[in-house]
């Protein structure tokens, strides 16, 4: 039936027909995590994002490695606290959605302490090396070598 070769003219004339009756032009559907805003002072907060990210942590916490049993109350709470702010403070800017953030405040929830304490031996190694450079520079020797 189709013997000869269709030439490009012809498979235009009924393939853009078929494309204009056919296409259909809609706008994206919002992202869950761009719904339910509440604006503070000017600040769009997506307010299910934020509470799901709270409910992260606060649900994980009694999941937390045992380290941090060895902390008290008082510590705890602070790690607790850290993480929330972080958490939400994290929501407002980069707007994720629903799922990730629930997610990633899961793994905040019950590895805050560890991540809390890399950072400070990375905050404590940077310290001492910068000392130790500029010791250098200087001339000064470290404590008890002189």
């Amino acid at each position: 039936m189709f013997d000869a070769p269709l030439s490009f003219t012809k498979f235009l004339s009924g393939w853009l027909p078929a494309l204009a009756v056919t296409a259909t032009v809609e706008p994206p559907a919002p992202r869950l995590g761009d719904l339910f805003l509440i604006h503070l002072g000017g600040l769009p907060v997506p307010i299910v994002t934020c509470v799901l990210g709270a409910l992260g942590i606060l649900l994980a916490r009694p999941f937390a490695r045992r380290s941090e049993a060895e902390l008290g109350w008082p510590l705890k709470l602070l790690v607790t606290a850290i993480m929330l702010i972080t958490a939400e403070l994290w929501i407002i800017e980069s707007r994720p959605g629903w799922l990730f953030a629930f997610i990633v405040a899961i793994g905040m929830g019950f590895s805050g302490y560890s991540l809390l304490e890399v950072f400070g031996d990375q905050v404590k190694d940077f310290a001492r090396d910068a000392f130790a450079k500029a010791r250098a520079t200087i001339g000064i020797s470290p404590k008890g070598k002189d």
